[in-house]
């Protein structure tokens, strides 16, 4: 039989794989999404639109083809910069999910003490701006895309909300606790 150190070890291992491997597939979706070329994407983006306006708009669909196109063109840039502010929220959550998972077994095998967040918090947000980096670098080379420093911003801006908010609940709930 284990002992409940030997338990909540292998617990923790479990938990850190499952966020590593949550990650790496998020950030091959990332990339994937990158890779499509600016066609592809622009019409991903478009259809997304439409769906959500004809979802919330009652009036959207009974607009005529090319009113319900100047429409969705209108909203293209603020709903492809959304698009990538989620993506990275996601990031930057995983990626601060993961590292406090590193904390947390290190504490747990006495390699470290307290579990701080502020590590864990700027490293998310350090990590996302690299890949972010590593994104744009990437569509340079996609047909139709281009790498765009502004873009990076909103990624990186995407991750630093989505930290900022669990920060913000870890530290409450640990107020709570006290």
């Amino acid at each position: 039989m284990l002992s409940s150190a030997s338990n909540v070890h292998r617990g923790q291992c479990v938990r850190l794989a499952a966020c590593v491997v949550a990650l790496l597939l998020w950030m091959g979706f990332i990339f994937f999404m990158s890779a499509n070329d600016g066609d592809h994407s622009q019409g991903m983006s478009d259809g997304v639109t439409s769906a959500v306006l004809s979802a919330v708009w009652p009036g959207y669909s009974g607009m005529s083809p090319g009113e319900q196109a100047a429409v969705v063109e209108s909203l293209s840039f603020p709903v492809r910069k959304a698009g990538h502010f989620s993506e990275y929220a996601v990031l930057g959550l995983l990626v601060f999910l993961t590292l406090r998972q590193v904390q947390a077994l290190r504490a747990s095998q006495a390699l470290r003490g307290a579990r701080r967040i502020a590590p864990a918090a700027a490293g998310a947000v350090a990590i996302a701006f690299v890949y972010a980096c590593f994104d744009e670098f990437h569509q340079l080379f996609v047909a139709g895309r281009s790498g765009q420093p502004f873009d990076i911003g909103v990624d990186t801006a995407g991750a630093l909300v989505a930290v900022a908010i669990v920060v913000a609940v870890v530290r409450m709930r640990e107020r709570r606790r006290v």
